[in-house]
This record gives structure tokens, C-alpha cells and sequence, in this order.
């Protein structure tokens, strides 16, 4: 999951902007989390504590704290944050590359940069930070995004990965492949089954719904082990 914030003083704005950001990840097939703010100083006390995002858009001018000053406050922070300046004064956009930042977006042409300016990223950030998990066979290769896992489990000899768009059989224990993703984002839900919290929608009655409207079980021995698992997970994603 990306996790973005907006922070613009414009509340008139947040609409207009969540609109492109929903539009290029629901087609890219990608879960993102997306937090707006309207007062700077809500965005820095949640920087203090612990509340981090792996991309920012800032808008340059704002009353008493602006775009700049929060650039440098989220560098001190998250050093490895990706930085968009927001403006509608070109020549104030120059002074966001002291901040490293990683691109600068005019409102008034919101429409034509916005979408480039989110595949450049996406491109950049796949590269850097997605993980992916090889199948390697004497007659087959195959690299698996851990985003597109859902979930997997045993079916006799075999473990069955249930992905986005397809299912991929291989044979190997659900434990060994469990062990090699070594990923806080999968676990175990029964002894069968290993689900990717990223993809959990809701809890129900005796399992977990997911992404693709499919409900993976839960053991009952499982059952508070889940639980604290997925309030851990997400508690600074809400």
C-alpha cells in the first residue's frame, strides 16, 4: 500500500485532487492511502508522531507555515519521502528543489501533469520498493508482486497463490513459501491459509473478506492472533 498526504489550506481543492489520485491507482490496481490535510499543524503533529507518508504534495503558499517550511520539517522526519510542490506561481517552484523534491505541479494544468507526474513515481517506486517473489522451476520462471498476492494456501502437495487477475500452482510447502517472503504484510489465518493483510477488506463471523469479495477463514486458534496482527498492521494507516 502507498500512503499519500495532500496538504493545502484549499478544502474547495481536496475533492478536485482525490479525483486524479483515485483515478490513476484504481487503475493501476493499487491499494494507497490518502490523508488530507487543511492546517499545517495537524500534518506536523502527526509527522511527530510517527504518523509518516511515503508521498507528499504540498502546496507552496500557505498562511503562517508554508509548503517549503513543511518540506523541511518532513525531510527531518522522512528522509526518503517523495516531495510535490503544488502552486499557481511557476517561478515559486524552483525553490523546492533546495528540499529535493521530486516534481512540482502548476493548478492551473492540474489535469495534463497530474497523471504524468503519478507514472513517473510509480515507475520510480516500483523499482525502489515493490517486492516480488520468484517461482523457479527447471521449466518455468515467474516473478509474482507481493501487492498482487491476496492470499494462498495448501492444496494437497501444492500451495496456491490467488493473485489479483489468476491463480499460480506451485509445489512447495505453504510453510517454505511463508518463510521466504518473510513479510510482516502476510500471515497465517488457519493452518491452511495465508492471507495479505494489504488485502483485507472486513472481519466477519468466521473469516476475513478480501479485495476480490472472497472470505478466508480463520482458525479458531488463529482467532485473537489475527486480530491483534491486522490492529497492528494498520493502526498508523487509519
Amino acid at each position: 500500500m502507498i500512503n499519500i498526504a495532500l496538504l493545502d489550506d484549499d478544502a474547495e481543492f481536496h475533492p478536485v485532487f482525490c479525483r486524479y489520485v483515485d483515478k490513476f491507482f484504481q487503475e493501476k490496481g493499487k491499494l494507497y492511502e490518502l490523508r488530507l490535510y487543511d492546517d499545517p499543524a495537524a500534518a506536523v503533529f502527526d509527522l511527530r508522531n510517527g504518523k509518516h507518508w511515503e508521498l507528499y504534495f504540498l502546496d507552496i503558499e500557505m498562511p503562517e507555515t508554508d509548503g517549503f517550511e513543511l518540506a523541511g520539517k518532513i525531510r527531518e522526519e522522512v528522509p526518503g519521502a517523495y516531495l510535490i510542490f503544488l502552486t499557481s506561481h511557476e517561478e515559486l517552484a524552483m525553490d523546492g528543489y533546495h528540499f529535493k523534491a521530486f516534481a512540482y505541479i502548476l493548478k492551473s494544468l492540474l489535469e495534463k501533469e497530474m497523471s504524468s507526474t503519478l507514472q513517473r513515481f510509480w515507475a520510480e517506486y516500483q523499482d525502489v520498493y515493490c517486492k516480488v517473489y520468484p517461482i523457479v522451476t527447471d521449466t518455468r520462471f515467474e516473478r509474482l508482486d507481493y501487492d498482487d498476492i491476496i492470499y494462498f494456501y495448501k492444496e494437497k502437495n501444492n500451495t496456491v497463490f490467488v493473485l489479483k487477475d489468476r491463480e499460480v500452482h506451485i509445489r512447495k510447502s505453504l510453510k517454505d513459501i511463508f518463510d521466504e517472503l518473510a513479510s510482516e504484510e502476510f500471515m497465517f489465518t488457519e493452518r491452511g491459509y495465508v492471507v495479505n493483510i494489504e488485502h483485507i477488506v472486513r472481519l466477519v463471523k468466521k473469516g476475513l473478506i478480501v479485495s476480490n469479495g472472497e472470505e478466508v477463514p480463520i482458525g479458531r486458534t488463529y482467532e485473537m492472533k489475527v486480530k491483534k496482527a491486522i490492529l497492528h498492521f494498520w493502526k498508523d494507516r487509519i
